[in-house]
């Protein structure tokens, strides 16, 4: 539907411009000199915001990537390396300006729109990787094949507009300079000739719109599943697919908030493999992985509803959080979760109180309160999987008050 009308707009515009044709043609020579100047100064003008797209592509790959990759190698301070990503986020922003203060014309918006998305999505990791340069202890490294490949993106994107930018400028200069210098001596048989033209021309336009917009979409689609593979990456455990510490710190507080506001009992779980450098010391740590998965497993199995979120924070320990349900469903989920391990039978030597692979579950289940902080349900839950330990492991100890 939008292709067909951008048709329709592109039929009566060069409707329009053959009508204006005709017109010029019988204006006579003196006007056709007079267009000649004027398209002259409007196509070598044209090479200003050419310039600024240049400026900017060059921009992000030499001071920006150059900066991180100076950075990475230790030939520049952080310190330094953060001062050049303030100073190239600058400068991108000041030549944007002035490339978009130029008159553009309709059908550029969406290439501009585009391109404008992807330098403010650049800003955005810039300023996240300028934020982890000056952080003493970063959360997780920068990556330079990422970082490699967002320039990469960002230079195809700013290429392309420039690539249509000099293209229509340079189809516009020579269609109207051949008109000129045709119409000097064949202008009345020239007029049939461009009317031609224009039909023809119109043709090739939809075409290239059609094929251009297949394109967008191809490469918005690529895009988009490039993104998703990257969210997921970031919130996932390599080793157990689970959602990692990452996610379990924004997913804690925003379903602790959502309880409290509904009044609904808040569940989370600590859990933590018995013995499990025991395991590492007894079988390797090849085979320690596979318990880990092994008890993964368990946990996306048995965990299967909407409110079910299983986590891996660290080494062996595991954590759950529980939501639209009540404790009894809750505590009866945990004894499921402690039996479903047990029930894989995985031989455990070294282990102290039995000869198989076991779990120690700790949980809290309450309805949050305004004064109750989100920390204290964490070091109930810890609380209690330490005296599930005490007691003798393999078991779920639960409660319901701080």
């Amino acid at each position: 539907m939008e292709s067909l009308k951008l048709k329709i707009k592109l039929l009566y515009l060069l409707l329009i411009v053959g009508f204006g044709l005709t017109v010029v043609g019988l204006i006579g020579y003196y006007n056709l000199q007079t267009m000649k100047k004027h398209v002259d100064t409007l196509y070598f003008g044209s090479l200003t915001p050419l310039s600024e797209l240049t400026a900017i592509s060059d921009t992000y790959h030499a001071q920006m990537g150059g900066t991180i990759y100076r950075w990475s190698h230790r030939l520049i301070s952080k310190e330094q390396a953060a001062q050049n990503i303030t100073s190239g986020l600058d400068t991108i922003d000041q030549m944007w300006t002035s490339y978009l203060s130029h008159d553009k014309r309709p059908e550029e918006m969406p290439y501009i729109d585009y391109t404008e998305s992807q330098i403010e999505s650049m800003r955005r990791y810039f300023i996240q990787t300028r934020t982890l340069i000056l952080d003493s202890a970063p959360s997780h490294p920068i990556s330079l094949s990422v970082l490699s490949e967002n320039i990469g993106s960002i230079h195809n994107t700013v290429h392309k507009l420039i690539a249509y930018e000099n293209a229509s400028a340079r189809f516009e200069h020579s269609l109207l300079l051949a008109h000129h210098e045709n119409s000097l001596t064949q202008l009345f048989v020239l007029l049939i000739f461009i009317l031609l033209l224009v039909m023809g021309l119109a043709w090739k336009i939809f075409t290239r719109v059609e094929l251009q917009q297949r394109q967008l979409i191809e490469s918005t689609e690529t895009l988009r599943h490039l993104n998703l593979k990257l969210e997921q990456a970031s919130y996932t455990d390599s080793l157990t697919a689970l959602f990692n510490r990452r996610y379990f710190n924004l997913l804690y507080e925003r379903e602790f908030k959502r309880a409290m506001r509904l009044q609904q009992p808040f569940v989370f779980m600590m859990l933590d493999i018995d013995f499990f450098k025991q395991y590492n010391d007894t079988y390797g740590h090849l085979q320690g992985d596979q318990a880990l998965q092994a008890v993964a497993k368990v946990l996306k199995t048995t965990l299967q509803r909407p409110g079910d979120y299983p986590f891996r924070l660290g080494g062996e320990e595991f954590g759950v959080i529980i939501t639209d349900t009540d404790c009894a469903n809750a505590k009866n989920m945990g004894e499921k979760i402690r039996a479903s391990i047990e029930g894989l039978k995985i031989e455990h030597r070294g282990s102290k109180i039995s000869n198989i692979l076991t779990v120690s579950i700790g949980a809290i289940c309450i309805v949050p309160t305004a004064n109750m902080g989100d920390d204290a349900l964490m070091h109930s839950a810890d609380t209690s999987l330490y005296a599930a330990k005490e007691r003798g492991r393999n078991q779920v100890v639960f409660t319901n008050t701080l």
